[in-house]
């Protein structure tokens, strides 16, 4: 606050002086009068001495008082200015107070809403997760550990909730309150009860990301205990695995009996990753290299599924001979309905030799095991494929896979004038046996 100056008045130098005058005049009329009595007394010039020195007293103690009356009015002047600035800074101090304690709860409310956040992603984890293994007792103690994470999660959010309603009570009680202390109490308040509900949001963030890696090992627990229910791992001479094995030759499916081969990833003539001509077509075809140069397979002299096949049964895999090319309805049979819909339709913790190549990767099927209709058959089975329109059946998996192979292959075709498409059908193999 600005404070006018004060201008303060001395006494007036021309009062002064009259009075030492009328002071002066009275001793020497004084003096007169005595003389004239005849009385003995000081002297003329004593007389007029003391005058003077009396006029001098005078004098002084009026500049003193001047002085003192001055100094009392600046004094004022200066306690009023000071009373003024301490008042200026006062409610400084209490609009940065009550602006800190607005700043805690805007804090508070964001820190809530990410802890609200993260707590709706735990709990969404965990009921896909108890969907999932409802009906698995093998992943009771994944799934327990799925709900105490999003347990923790919602005592997060419980935590923060709580601590924004302190912030927001501090801040209420601060826009109210006049004194200096009380609203930085409540600033101090509402600033602690924003690194609480940090640390709720720090808590609920963890708790979500433990949430969701339960809830993705209650996942991977159901698709081992489905495979364990269905699948029997097999070695190279058809002896039963235990299903925790990490390696095997084939496996047999407990539901169709169905024995399927296991491919390799040694470069091998069984390696996952060679492509066949489909049968129809291994006449005539003596490369090995598609059109864009890339080796189709090796170990054998013709890349095609029916040479393949023999290949198989020739080294007595599993112990079997009667290894064939697959049904496209066998095919469809180890197909798989995965939670929303999602491809790969199939289980991987089984089959984790897939080819996975939504349109590229194709694997060869039959129309049937006999007959002239079984060899001329250009469709196959990618598992990479969308569910056609969502619908969740099997019936729809299986249509939804089955493609005609005109559209994967990069080997051109010389015997067959097909316009507008300049390769021929190329397919990946997986044997099966019904022995």
């Amino acid at each position: 606050m600005n404070m006018n100056s004060v201008s303060v008045h001395t006494f007036n130098k021309t009062s002064i002086a009259k009075q030492g005058q009328l002071l002066l005049a009275g001793i020497v009329m004084s003096s007169l009068l005595t003389a004239c009595g005849g009385s003995s007394g000081p002297s003329a010039e004593e007389l007029a001495a003391q005058a003077a020195l009396a006029a001098q007293v005078a004098a002084n103690k009026a500049a003193a008082d001047a002085a003192t009356a001055a100094a009392l009015v600046q004094a004022a002047a200066d306690k009023a200015a000071a009373d003024a600035k301490a008042e200026e800074e006062r409610q400084a101090a209490l609009t940065a107070a009550r602006k800190e304690t607005q700043d805690s709860v805007k804090q508070v409310e964001t820190d809530t809403k990410a802890a609200q956040a993260a707590s709706s992603i735990a709990g969404y984890a965990l009921l896909q997760a108890k969907q999932q293994g409802a009906a698995y007792p093998e992943v009771a103690e994944a799934l327990a550990e799925t709900q105490a994470f999003a347990d923790q999660a919602k005592q997060a959010v419980e935590q923060a909730l709580a601590q924004k309603a302190l912030a927001t009570a501090a801040a209420t009680n601060a826009e109210t309150a006049l004194s200096l202390a009380d609203v930085t109490a409540f600033a101090e308040q509402a600033k602690n009860a924003a690194l609480s509900t940090k640390e709720a949001r720090v808590a609920a963030e963890k708790a979500r990301d433990a949430t969701q890696k339960a809830a993705a090992e209650v996942s991977a627990g159901v698709k081992l205990a489905e495979a364990a229910r269905r699948y029997a791992k097999l070695d190279a001479s058809g002896n039963e695995l235990p299903l925790n094995a990490t390696s095997w030759s084939c496996l047999k499916d407990k539901q169709t009996g169905l024995v399927w081969e296991t491919k390799t990833d040694d470069g091998s003539f069984r390696d996952k990753d060679w492509r066949y001509r489909h049968m129809h077509n291994y006449g005539g075809y003596g490369n090995t290299v598609d059109t864009k140069g890339q080796v189709l397979c090796r170990g054998l002299d013709t890349c095609d599924a029916y040479s393949y096949m023999n290949a198989v049964n020739g080294a007595g895999l599993c112990g079997r001979n009667s290894w064939r090319i697959p049904l496209k309805s066998e095919l469809g049979s180890i197909a798989q309905i995965n939670g929303g819909g999602t491809p790969p339709h199939i289980n991987q913790e089984v089959f984790p030799d897939i080819v996975y190549k939504p349109y590229v990767a194709a694997y060869c099927a039959m129309n049937t095991n006999t007959g002239a209709d079984a060899e001329h058959n250009y469709q196959g089975v990618d598992y990479g494929l969308p569910l056609l329109n969502g619908t969740q059946t099997k019936e729809n998996l299986e249509n939804s896979i089955l493609i005609p192979l005109r559209y994967y292959g990069e080997i051109k075709d010389g015997l067959v004038d097909n316009p507008g498409n300049a390769s021929n059908w190329i397919c990946y193999t997986r044997m099966v046996s019904s022995r």
